[in-house]
């Protein structure tokens, strides 16, 4: 499967809707990282120390929905 850029820009444009910071420098790496998630996640074969795959799933998903701070805050 493919992605193109104008799927990419739907997602970009969807992750837009609800990210605290809609600018490109914001929303362009949790879309790559949302559709890696979304895509990759059933290859990784790792231990999550504890957690169940469905916990860090979850975990990944807020990271991606929540604003994350810049250095010096």
């Amino acid at each position: 499967m493919r992605v193109d850029n104008r799927r990419m820009a739907l997602l970009r444009e969807m992750i837009g809707t609800f990210c605290p910071d809609p600018t490109p420098t914001r929303s362009r790496p949790r879309s790559l990282l949302a559709f890696c998630v979304a895509i990759g996640h059933h290859f990784l074969a790792a231990d999550h120390e504890g957690r169940t795959r469905a916990k860090v799933l979850v975990r990944a998903g807020d990271l991606i929905r929540t604003r994350t701070r810049t250095r010096g805050q």
